[in-house]
């Protein structure tokens, strides 16, 4: 019934917004009622595996990403009127050619079989269901939110439910959400379920109960938090943050913790369910949780902070502090939150962020000093791993954004004292040099390292501490050069890496090179050409025939765009990578269009390789794409 009713209010929507009433579509008690309308569908078929010239096949993970085909569909409609708005996010997908399914896969790989079918019960569901519904009241002083609803408190430490479109990351908390603002104090309260976007567009990853054998692969994660503002409008700003997450079960599970055959389960009835906090359920729905990342097992996380900002210093810098303490409770063989024989799981965190201006400089410095104190992950299962990257919380990284990917397998930022220091000189108007320097010492990037809240380091019994402790220095510098009265730009950097553990081994090292070239040609004409190369080195990849010694790997994308402001962009591609197991080169194309008021259509044909990719502070892997994607966003 619930998919019936949510389908029928999308193509209602979609059709009132196609015949041109969706700016206006009436009045109510004199005041008009205004319907706004995003419509996004994105159809892809990915080609069949293509094999590496030195294999006799392509791998098991190229095989599962290769040759499937979707159509994913997003319906926004928002109605507003007066104070109110009321809105609907309605999700759907479609899959075809599974790989589980495909019998030319069978015959072809027939050692992947297994594999493919174990991996296919969580990818690959048709589905339609309410992503996102809220109602909202809003006035100057007071906003009060039933249904969805994004939220952040201070930099984020204690609290972060938001949006990073790069990555596939939507996470609200459905529930409430009151906030009054009468300056110079501001209350923010929220309470309920964390409702994260449930279908992975890359990957076909759903958290959605799977086929066969039922089992759950989401919680149900609750959330309650406060958050107290004073002075805002004046010099100094304090804000103090509350917050406690629960974790509970989806479902009343069965033994083995799958989902009883009579509990009648479903895209949109996965999507509104509360779950249970019986504790028997919460235990066996814990344990089948991954012990990475740390705290991901704990049934109730609490954390407080306190934050500082000065907005301005005589209007030539600025100043913001942030500290904060977690404690969780999770069980003594949780994994590594516990190493060293008990350690209590108490943790606390800072974050300092500088930046002041003199003259034609500019400097920017932040601090960080985490001990034991972990993202708070969502409760994702073990079938879902593109989708662990959910998070309720946000560790500002002070770090280079572009080299997040950088930081090995463990929690690098659980325990961790560093800084960013980077320096900005405006030689002229056009003129901009700039260089940066990173310092980094922590305990957790290696999985068996731990510390507790006064940093000590904590290892397992018979691991050296040296071997989990990693000092990274990172050095950046680039300029930045307009010209064309700023119509065109040269924008290059370049930088190094160095990730060695205290032992002498080495984690990670790297060499890279970025640039942006953008020249005006005359009236709507521009081109321009981007590019990022790098040269790595890292722990337990690119293996030699020892399988023990990484050796250097290049790996790079140059792409030149012809642009015809403001409608057309054609660019072509190319990448390379010459790490062991992948394809060398990579060519792709695409064709974007943009329509006046907002809309736009996209065709990418051709080929990309797996690789991470990072946004706002965030990083998840994404798998090589080999195929054609066309891409329609309608704002009407």
């Amino acid at each position: 019934m619930i998919r019936t009713v949510c389908a029928a209010l999308g193509t209602i929507a979609v059709l009132v917004a196609g015949d041109a009433l969706a700016a206006d579509v009436g009045n109510a008690g004199g005041a008009p009622v205004v319907l706004d309308v995003t419509e996004t569908t994105v159809v892809a078929q990915h080609f069949d595996p293509r094999t590496p010239s030195n294999q006799a096949a392509p791998g098991v993970v190229t095989v599962e990403d290769s040759g499937w085909g979707e159509w994913i569909n997003r319906t926004d409609a928002a109605l507003r009127w007066q104070h109110w708005t009321a809105g609907l996010r309605l999700d759907s997908s479609v899959y075809w050619r599974r790989p589980a399914d495909d019998a030319l896969y069978r015959r072809d790989y027939p050692a992947y079989a297994t594999i493919v079918r174990a991996d296919d019960p969580s990818r690959f569901r048709d589905a339609v269901y309410p992503a996102k519904l809220w109602a909202t009241y809003a006035t100057r002083t007071v906003e009060v939110t039933a249904g969805d609803s994004y939220v952040q408190f201070g930099r984020g430490l204690t609290l972060s439910m938001r949006k990073v479109d790069e990555l596939g990351i939507d996470t609200t908390v459905r529930g409430g959400k009151v906030q009054v603002n009468a300056d110079p104090f501001a209350v923010t309260a929220i309470a309920g379920l964390a409702n994260p976007t449930r279908v992975d567009e890359a990957t076909g990853r759903a958290l959605f109960v799977t086929s066969d054998p039922r089992q759950p692969v989401f919680g149900s994660d609750r959330v309650v938090g406060l958050d107290l503002q004073a002075g805002r409008g004046l010099p100094v700003t304090l804000s103090t943050h509350f917050v406690r997450f629960t974790r509970c079960a989806p479902f009343a599970l069965q033994p083995g913790g799958t989902v009883g055959d009579s509990l009648a389960t479903s895209p949109e009835a996965d999507t509104f369910a509360t779950g249970t906090c019986n504790a028997q359920d919460t235990d066996v729905w814990l344990a089948s949780l991954n012990p990475t990342p740390r705290g991901l097992r704990a049934r109730d996380i609490t954390m407080a902070g306190q934050s500082l900002e000065i907005p301005s210093f005589g209007g030539h810098g600025k100043l913001y502090l942030e500290a904060a303490v977690q404690q969780r409770q999770e069980p003594v063989a949780a994994g590594v939150g516990t190493l060293g024989g008990g350690a209590p799981p108490d943790g606390n965190a800072l974050y300092a962020a500088l930046s002041f201006d003199a003259g034609p400089t500019a400097t920017t410095l932040e601090l960080k000093s985490n001990r034991n104190f972990t993202t708070v992950a969502a409760s994702v299962a073990q079938q879902a791993p593109e989708l662990s990257i959910v998070g309720y919380s946000f560790l500002p990284p002070a770090e280079s954004f572009t080299m997040l990917d950088a930081e090995g397998v463990g929690d690098f930022n659980a325990c961790v004292e560093g800084g960013r220091l980077r320096e900005d000189v405006n030689v002229s108007r056009s003129l901009l040099v700039y260089g940066q320097g990173v310092f980094a010492y922590s305990q957790t990037e290696q999985p068996n390292g731990s510390c507790d809240a006064l940093g000590r380091t904590i290892t397992s019994t018979g691991i050296a501490p040296a071997s989990v402790e990693d000092v990274v220095a990172d050095g950046i510098g680039g300029v930045e050069y307009t010209f064309d009265d700023a119509r065109s730009h040269v924008y290059v950097s370049g930088g190094a890496r160095d990730d060695t553990r205290r032992d002498d081994v080495v984690q990670y090292r790297e060499h890279h090179l970025e640039y942006s070239f953008a020249k005006y040609l005359g009236g709507p004409w521009s081109i321009e050409v981007q590019g990022r190369h790098r040269h790595r080195k890292e722990q337990d990849f690119n293996l030699g025939s020892d399988d023990r010694t990484p050796a250097w790997w290049y790996e790079g994308e140059n792409t030149v765009a012809l642009r015809m402001a403001p409608k057309w962009a054609v660019t072509q591609g190319f990448e390379y990578t010459t790490l062991t197991g992948q394809p060398l080169l990579y060519f792709n194309g695409s064709v974007l269009y943009r329509i006046p008021g907002g809309s736009s259509v996209r065709l990418f044909v051709g080929e990309q390789r797996a690789a991470f990719r990072c946004a706002s502070g965030i990083c998840r892997f994404f798998p090589a794409f080999e195929g054609a994607r066309l891409e329609l966003t309608a704002r009407f």
